[in-house]
């Protein structure tokens, strides 16, 4: 797998049990969900943590956020409460803030009293790659590198299942579980015209 800094990619995870329903709505913000009445979703969200985000002159629970890079501090946390099993990953091509505002905080939104919130193009320059691509000593444990490898893309708009380059789960297993629930909740052809599901064991903790 390339190396963070030059990734092309995106990556969102969720709950396989919400993948129907961002299907057919797109991938929206949590405030969004809520405005739109779609409450029913496996909230793999820290409470406490929103409760933070939201405090914030820039909501950030009003956009939909993505890392750069798998198995990173929040992936690893969630994949252990709710089992990597269960999870389903996201990803879109990092090109899509040639056509949709993104937004980037260059390090752990919550790392300081108002987070640094830069255009796409001025946040890729900041975020610590040498810390990112430095798999050998990411060690989670030391605060530098988790603050950092918890750097955020922010889309302020939904994102259609037509911009997903693809969905990957960590099994063969899990992929028959996720297909199950698209065919009986979603137009699953359709999916299949704009996005593949593929197994990625290497992309879960």
């Amino acid at each position: 797998m390339a190396a963070p800094s030059q990734g092309k990619l995106l990556y969102h995870i969720t709950h396989i049990r919400n993948i129907p329903s961002i299907v057919n709505n797109g991938l929206l913000s949590r405030k969004e969900l809520m405005e739109r009445g779609l409450i029913d979703f496996e909230d793999i969200a820290d409470h406490q943590i929103l409760e933070k985000r939201d405090q914030y002159s820039v909501i950030l629970s009003s956009c939909v956020p993505f890392h750069f890079f798998v198995k990173n501090p929040f992936d690893g946390r969630v994949c252990k409460k709710y089992g990597s099993e269960n999870m389903a990953i996201i990803a879109v091509r990092r090109e899509l803030y040639k056509t949709k505002e993104l937004y980037i905080i260059p390090s752990h939104p919550l790392d300081r009293e108002h987070p640094e919130v830069l255009s796409y193009e001025d946040g890729i320059k900041r975020i610590r790659w040498d810390i990112l691509d430095n798999t050998a000593d990411r060690n989670y444990h030391d605060e530098v590198v988790r603050k950092n490898c918890m750097a955020e893309c922010l889309s302020p708009s939904p994102i259609d299942v037509s911009d997903f380059f693809a969905i990957y789960v960590k099994n063969k297993t899990a992929k028959e579980k996720l297909v199950e629930l698209l065919v009986e909740q979603c137009d699953f052809n359709l999916l299949c015209k704009y996005v593949h599901i593929d197994i990625g064991e290497y992309m879960f903790p």
